[in-house]
């Protein structure tokens, strides 16, 4: 008899929790990552501790999209599809690139994540460097080739705050029933 859907979905989870903790831990300068398997896709936000004019805001996501282009480019393959979006608070700015995990490289978080660190410097919300984490790099690309194949689980959300990393399985999305007439 073969293994039913719940118990598939559970086993599957942990693989994509732990991904998701290794890249907010691997990359300090990332505020949250939020991975749908069924998507395919990873969102990784920055937090820039001050609101930024229109014209930086668009200056940056330019240059992050062609970095990424580039490093692409360099490496033999063509340039992904992605999308840089930003959210505007009272003082901060947030920008999240939006990208298919199928073709997303270790290379391209690192080119991210050093290109917010020279954009903002001071600015930019991050967490402690660990050294040692640089060790890790190999799991990381072994857990990403992994999450590759994760379809049926559910989207998981890390998010950093101070020196701590929090994970957890988004909710399911409810539908809102209709009350019949009387």
């Amino acid at each position: 008899m073969g293994t039913s859907h719940p118990l598939q979905a559970l086993r599957l989870v942990p693989d994509s929790v732990s991904f998701v903790a290794a890249l907010l831990v691997r990359f300090p300068e990332l505020a949250s990552v939020t991975f749908d398997p069924r998507a395919g896709t990873l969102r990784a936000s920055l937090l820039v501790a001050r609101r930024l004019p229109a014209q930086p805001r668009a200056r940056f996501a330019r240059r992050l999209l062609d970095a990424v282009a580039v490093l692409r480019e360099l490496q033999g393959g063509p340039a992904p599809e992605g999308e840089v979006r930003w959210q505007l608070g009272p003082n901060f700015t947030r920008f999240t690139l939006v990208r298919s995990v199928d073709d997303l490289t270790v290379e391209e978080l690192r080119v991210v994540a050093q290109l917010a660190r020279d954009s903002f410097g001071g600015d930019l919300v991050a967490g402690q460097e660990n050294p040692e984490e640089d060790d890790r790099e190999e799991e990381l690309r072994y857990a990403l080739e992994h999450v590759r194949h994760l379809r049926p689980s559910r989207p998981v959300v890390g998010v950093r705050e101070g020196a701590e990393v929090f994970v957890y399985c988004a909710p399911r999305p409810t539908r809102r029933v209709r009350e019949r007439a009387p």
